[in-house]
């Protein structure tokens, strides 16, 4: 009678579990299902988002969540919109480079990098710095450079930052350490052609302040 009675309890008890078991399986996603991007970043006009899923950087329209743009390489940093969503920045940490896309019939094209054109006009304006303070005319080296997007002043004009660190050296005992931050302002015409049309430096309380402002973006 005892053993009777320990089954009766048993099939009872699973008779109640079993119902929320099979709620749960249900409700639950599986792990091909739990996609959630570990970054999002919609466009303004809420057409297009930009997600950061598992290091694989890709665009997709917002509505079907079809990928439209596969980056391919992870390290992104940053994601800037341009006002009307027509184009967007991408600024990469890992290898200090940046990316420019526009929206083109209807199809996103990547655009010619601003890399170089900044950062020999940076690296000109550090060694004209150098050579006033009496450095010997030497090539010296870069042990560390940044170029990331900053904002978007208006839908065809984008503010870039530079971050250069020259590092001169000359005889047995003599080294100079520059470190230098630049604004750079890119005006774009309607077929997403660029061009440098300001070159800032900034002071060192103002690089300071950059440099908390895009840690507090990330």
């Amino acid at each position: 009678m005892c053993n009777v009675a320990s089954l009766f309890r048993i099939l009872v008890a699973v008779s109640v579990i079993l119902p929320f078991a099979d709620s749960i399986a249900q409700t639950s996603p599986t792990p091909a299902e739990d996609s959630t991007p570990s970054a999002s970043h919609a466009s303004p006009d809420k057409k297009w988002e930009f997600v950061d899923a598992a290091d694989e950087p890709k665009l997709r329209k917002a509505d079907t969540k079809e990928v439209v743009l596969d980056l391919g390489e992870p390290g992104v940093r940053s994601v800037l919109w341009a006002p009307d969503s027509k184009r967007f920045a991408v600024s990469y940490g890992r290898k200090s480079e940046a990316r420019l896309y526009q929206l083109r019939d209807g199809q996103w094209v990547e655009l010619e990098s601003p890399d170089k054109e900044a950062y020999e006009q940076a690296d000109a304006a550090v060694a004209a710095e150098a050579k006033k303070q009496g450095v010997p005319k030497t090539s010296g080296r870069t042990p560390w450079w940044s170029i990331r997007a900053d904002k978007w002043v208006q839908a065809t004009t984008l503010v870039m930052h530079v971050s250069l660190r020259k590092l001169y050296q000359w005889g047995e005992d003599h080294e100079k350490d520059l470190s230098r931050d630049f604004l750079f302002t890119l005006k774009f015409d309607a077929a997403g052609k660029w061009k440098i049309v300001k070159m800032r430096q900034l002071s060192e309380k103002e690089a300071e302040a950059k440099q908390k402002e895009a840690e507090n973006k990330q």
